[in-house]
């Protein structure tokens, strides 16, 4: 299926969702991340914070349970240039303030900046994905100017409410794979051999 498809596909499946059936599956998201993934040698992880009207995983319950079970981890999140969709890196702490840009998403304010090739692992946001990583997000491609920053063998994580498709068509040398995507049901393991 072609990008521009399945991110209307999957953009109106998402908002059909009911509120309670988010709340369960961010919960179910949460569970699966924590048990998948030690991150007792994860020094720091970018994550991004959810824009509420577009229905997305709510990454507050992990974020919430970092902050409780991992003080040593630094957390770390982005601010978009809306001008030319560049992301820089900002730590993410319990009293950081945050400001929603116009695209909904909740941006730190004041906040420490962080080196981006120190990050070992990234939470991604995406509309859909594929079995071999493939993932679709808004269409803009800040990830993927992002993950060019980062040093190469960070962990990309991708957090889905759905099962991934079988193949997304017209994929660019330039976006990069994911290494895991956890769903509720499941966390599916991309093989990049």
């Amino acid at each position: 299926m072609q990008k521009t498809q399945l991110r209307s596909q999957f953009l109106t499946q998402r908002k059909q969702l009911s509120p309670d059936t988010i709340e369960a599956f961010s919960f179910a998201i949460r569970d699966s991340f924590f048990k998948t993934f030690s991150l007792l040698d994860i020094s720091s992880l970018h994550i991004y914070l959810p824009i509420l009207k577009q229905n997305e995983v709510n990454t507050w319950l992990i974020i919430q349970q970092i902050w409780e079970d991992y003080p040593h981890l630094t957390l770390v999140t982005s601010k978009t240039n809306l001008s030319d969709g560049t992301m820089q890196s900002y730590r993410l702490e319990k009293n950081t303030t945050l400001l929603e840009n116009r695209w909904g998403v909740p941006e730190p304010v004041n906040a420490q900046p962080f080196a981006d090739d120190q990050i070992d692992m990234i939470l991604l946001p995406l509309l859909a994905f594929d079995q071999q990583g493939h993932r679709v997000g808004y269409g803009k491609g800040c990830y993927d100017r992002f993950l060019q920053k980062c040093k190469p063998r960070i962990i990309k994580v991708g957090l889905s409410f759905f099962e991934p498709v079988e193949k997304i068509e017209e994929v660019h040398e330039t976006d990069l794979k994911m290494n895991f995507c956890v769903t509720p049901g499941k966390v599916f393991t991309m093989n990049h051999g």
